[in-house]
């Protein structure tokens, strides 16, 4: 009799963390099917979760370590190559040290994670060690850090479907994390209005009651128009700045130099749209701005992330449901990378 089991387990593609079942026959992962009560997904998985699975068993994979030699790889034994590795350390380790780097793993758990800069940072005296978010959400972690005081969402994924207004920037959910465009469908039907701003037409963008295209890289200035439109309408949440905010007067100051007619020519976007979906970002009851790596992906990156919390914090949208600012990550555990120094 052929025992087939259920193995449950967490999607390790993108950061929505969708909960799936693997499927292991003969001690071999065979299938994928999705956990039918976990509250992310709750029963559905897109095509990556689905059919991304046949890399575990696939014949190309290494199953032998490789050291070269001459410039040709050899297979060598898990004795041989970790003895290597731990001699290769030491010599670094006990002559200079910055000469080592380590790079952990964003899709590996909080424990693999902490461990690999533990042997870095108390093993072998660097400080070099690193991981994904660097080039991805390390402005999410920098910029969100630096505003809210953490570099994590403000939100839980399922407020989402809460909001009366979502403003999407630099994200594609349809196509990179699709079960939380599942999400944002639902807020749609809820009665929540869909503006997509992106220098791309998306699958996203279709979805949208409105797209906002402009030119790449030039987030900073689309985000300080629309926060120098909302306070020109007095749209600001004067009593949420008072008593939850610091540095009003300073970031007012600067985004009052950026007159409309000079962002439209600086991100080559429809001005009367800007202004449009500025002040109807500042009036909805509950106003959500979701992003991923289209604004964090950039010399600037920071600077956008800040932007988008800044626009939050103008209107008062945080500490609600429905509100915040969500970044959507790249691998399932970007964030505990992050939390993991």
């Amino acid at each position: 009799m052929v025992e087939i089991k259920y193995v449950p387990s967490i999607c390790p593609y993108c950061g929505t963390g969708c909960g799936i079942n693997f499927v292991v026959k003969d001690g071999k992962i065979i299938g994928v099917e999705p956990w039918k009560r976990h509250p992310v997904n709750e029963g559905k998985v897109c095509p990556k979760g689905n059919f991304g699975w046949q890399f575990i068993n696939h014949p190309d994979r290494l199953t032998t370590p490789l050291i070269k030699e001459n410039g040709e790889f050899r297979e060598a034994s898990w004795d041989e190559a970790l003895d290597l590795v731990a001699s290769t350390l030491k010599k670094y380790a006990d002559t200079d040290p910055n000469k080592l780097g380590f790079y952990a793993c964003a899709r590996s758990p909080n424990e693999n994670i902490y461990i690999t800069q533990k042997l870095a940072r108390a093993g072998c005296g660097t400080q070099n060690v690193d991981h994904c978010a660097r080039i991805c959400h390390g402005p999410t972690v920098a910029g969100l850090a630096t505003t809210f005081g953490s570099g994590a969402s403000t939100n839980g994924y399922d407020s989402i479907e809460e909001a009366d207004f979502i403003f999407c920037i630099g994200s594609n959910n349809m196509e990179a994390h699709p079960l939380f465009g599942r999400k944002i469908i639902r807020a749609i039907k809820n009665g929540a209005k869909l503006v997509v701003a992106d220098p791309r037409f998306t699958p996203t963008a279709k979805l949208a009651h409105e797209y906002m295209q402009f030119k790449t890289g030039t987030d900073v200035a689309l985000m300080n128009g629309m926060i120098k439109i909302i306070i020109e309408n007095g749209l600001q949440d004067d009593e949420f700045i008072k008593n939850r905010t610091k540095g009003y007067e300073e970031m007012k100051e600067v985004a009052m130099k950026y007159d409309l007619d000079k962002v439209a020519e600086i991100t080559e976007a429809d001005p009367e749209q800007i202004e449009r979906v500025a002040i109807e970002y500042a009036q909805a009851e509950n106003a959500a701005i979701v992003y991923s790596l289209g604004i964090t992906e950039h010399s600037h990156g920071a600077d956008n992330v800040m932007s988008t919390a800044n626009l939050a914090m103008l209107t008062g949208n945080l500490g609600k449901i429905g509100g915040g600012v969500n970044p959507l990550r790249g691998q399932n555990n970007v964030q505990g990378a992050c939390d993991m120094g």
